[in-house]
């Protein structure tokens, strides 16, 4: 009797710990890597440059790239903006290319990179005993926002059927997909079309630049690293397109020019429409916003005379 308690025991508590083995596995949440507001963001590395420096001396500068959005960069340039009057890099090019990859579920940090730069000061002349240089670090990259999401596609367009399994609502997305120009929100509307038993789907997205760079049109990223100027056409572009679940819709502009404050609306729709037979269900959006960006930071050093 009393082996068979013991035994009785012994199951008990080794189904209590495979349940909780399995409940451990069942709740492992991965982590959240399509969230963010920025792209390939640069940062000076603490103490340096130093703030200040003799004249005739040379001096390190290193920069850290990281890519904190979800898109890889295969094909970066970086560009350095100097008065080359007080300074010179010593064997080096004041612009290159780079590589960083963005975050995925097996790097949720995002790819880093590390550049140095040797400077040498010239000499200030015999008028000045001081001068401070401003060293600007532009970094210019293509970028995509890749937006998924989940509509409600109601094709009762006049509202009798009951027990519908949703309703379309607009939805709002302030964390951003990972990029810095997001997807800020997206309202879901179900128009009659000219067909009969058929519904257009319609969707007003409203995008905007979170990041603290600039947006450009997606080919001109390297000319915008060149210092030759682009002209006011180049700035704030952004190619739109979308598809609900395996259709491409039509989204009008195609090409957008972004508003430099508040938010820019576009308007995909599905021209030939939905047969109404097929009732309310969620569907697949995925909306994409191909650009070119560019991320600067700046600094001020010194030159002193010995």
């Amino acid at each position: 009797m009393k082996k068979t308690i013991a035994l009785l025991v012994l199951l008990v508590l080794v189904s209590g710990c495979q349940t909780g083995l399995f409940q451990r596995k069942d709740t492992m949440q991965l982590p959240e890597v399509n969230i963010g507001t920025q792209g390939v963001e640069p940062l000076f590395i603490q103490g340096t440059p130093p703030r200040e420096v003799f004249e005739g001396s040379a001096f390190t500068m290193m920069v850290n790239l990281a890519n904190l959005g979800t898109r890889d960069v295969d094909d970066g340039i970086y560009s350095l903006s100097y008065e080359q009057q007080y300074l010179y890099i010593a064997g080096q090019k004041n612009q290159g290319r780079f590589v960083v990859r963005g975050k995925s579920i097996f790097n949720p940090q995002g790819e880093e990179r590390l550049l140095n730069f040797a400077f040498t000061t010239k000499s200030l002349g015999p008028q000045l005993q001081g001068y401070p240089v401003t060293i600007t670090f532009n970094a210019c990259y293509p970028y995509v926002t890749n937006a998924p999401l989940i509509v409600c596609i109601d094709t009762d367009v006049t509202g009798k059927k009951p027990g519908k399994v949703c309703t379309p609502q607009p939805q709002t997305f302030p964390r951003g997909q990972g990029a810095p120009v997001a997807v800020m929100s997206v309202e879901t509307k179900i128009l009659p079309h000219e067909m009969p038993n058929r519904a257009r789907p319609e969707f007003v997205i409203t995008i905007k630049n979170l990041g603290s760079g600039q947006v450009m049109a997606s080919q001109l990223y390297r000319e915008a690293c060149s210092g030759r100027p682009l002209g006011e056409d180049a700035w704030n572009v952004v190619g739109v397109s979308a598809t609900l679940s395996d259709s491409v819709l039509t989204c009008a502009p195609e090409t957008i020019k972004m508003k430099q404050q508040g938010d820019t609306r576009i308007v995909c729709t599905q021209p030939e429409g939905i047969e109404t037979r097929l009732g309310t269900y969620t569907a697949p959006l995925t909306v994409t916003l191909d650009y070119g960006y560019i991320s600067s930071i700046t600094t001020q050093v010194n030159i002193v005379k010995q």
